[in-house]
């Protein structure tokens, strides 16, 4: 098991331009003596020089008793260098900082704090400001806050409700916890090779956690501002940002539609009959092509022999090993 403290990990792709703000940020941190940190830089195959510039950055602050390492993976994708970095991590608190992530001074030990007072929560999430390099956020921009991971991530602070995930940006969690999550079945991201898909790792982890019924929890107090350059506030990269997000429902969506069925049903026999009858009435008569998939999935996780054919579904069914939902009986859902 890993060492009691914090792990900073910074994944960055290109970020040469963007590491020298949010590296010093992390390195104005006040932390109490006793609690131990490290920073580990994932440079995600950068041809720029990216990780010179982290080394020479922290270098500049003479923190001779936080260790600043460098790791190094060629598979393009957050997901794969996230993945590498957590395995390196030496402590059992993670922080997931993006190289466009300024952490407030404080935001590392109200991580500490958090989990200490909360041994059941296993993922905290914060609230984020916009920065940019000095151009005004467009018109359309407060409706699109959680495309570019500001704002707030919940109605107020507390448990996240079933379905809800935390973003990427400034998450915490445990190094044990999430190496779990990933044991036995690895993210079905990757299966449909898509890099934009990929930077939806963040919801798959959140939802695998609460299929497992691990609780995430949303501070408003743990601040970060997040650097948003002005190529990024064009609507031609909010489309793309969109777009991300739509592709990754193919296979977020089956994950929602399992922790729906769990959340609706749990141990209850009679719920069981109920969702199968609707289900199969949606499949029969919506007219929603969307409709009628959740309904297709919601019956894979009630009478799991519906659709032995589909890869994604069956995965879900293998993370969850131990849930029995058929005949009316369920251990895990």
């Amino acid at each position: 098991m890993a060492q009691k403290g914090i792990s900073v990990i910074i994944c960055t792709y290109n970020g040469a331009e963007r590491l020298n703000e949010t590296i010093a940020h992390v390195a104005q941190q006040v932390i109490p003596a006793p609690i131990s940190w490290e920073v580990v830089l994932a440079d995600n195959g950068s041809t720029d020089n990216s990780a010179e510039t982290g080394q020479r950055e922290w270098e500049k602050h003479a923190i001779s008793t936080v260790p600043f390492r460098v790791i190094k993976e060629k598979k393009a994708g957050k997901l794969f260098a996230l993945q590498k970095a957590v395995n390196a991590a030496n402590y059992e608190y993670l922080v997931i900082c993006d190289d466009d992530n300024w952490l407030a001074p404080d935001y590392l030990n109200k991580v500490w704090q958090l989990f200490t007072a909360m041994p059941d929560v296993v993922a905290l999430g914060g609230f984020g400001i916009p920065v940019t390099n000095g151009v005004a956020l467009p018109e359309w921009f407060n409706d699109y806050t959680y495309a570019y991971a500001v704002g707030a991530q919940a109605k107020e602070t507390g448990i996240l409700a079933p379905r809800a995930f935390l973003w990427g940006a400034g998450m915490a969690t445990h190094k044990s916890v999430y190496q779990e999550m990933y044991k036995t079945v690895p993210s079905l991201l990757p299966e449909h090779n898509e890099t934009n898909i990929l930077s939806a790792e963040d919801t798959e982890y959140s939802l695998r956690l609460q299929l497992k019924d691990y609780k995430l929890y949303y501070d408003d107090s743990l601040v970060y501002q997040h650097y948003i350059p002005a190529a990024r506030l064009t609507v031609a990269y909010r489309e793309k940002l969109l777009k991300g997000f739509r592709d990754s429902y193919a296979i977020l969506g089956k994950y929602h539609t399992a922790i729906r069925v769990k959340t609706k049903f749990g141990n209850r026999p009679y719920r069981w009959l109920f969702l199968m009858i609707a289900s199969l009435w949606t499949m029969v008569f919506s007219r929603k092509k969307h409709s009628r998939e959740r309904a297709r999935n919601t019956l894979f996780f009630l009478i799991p022999s519906s659709d032995k054919n589909n890869p994604i579904l069956n995965s879900i069914r293998t993370f969850l090993k131990d849930t029995k939902i058929i005949n009316g009986t369920s251990n895990d859902l």
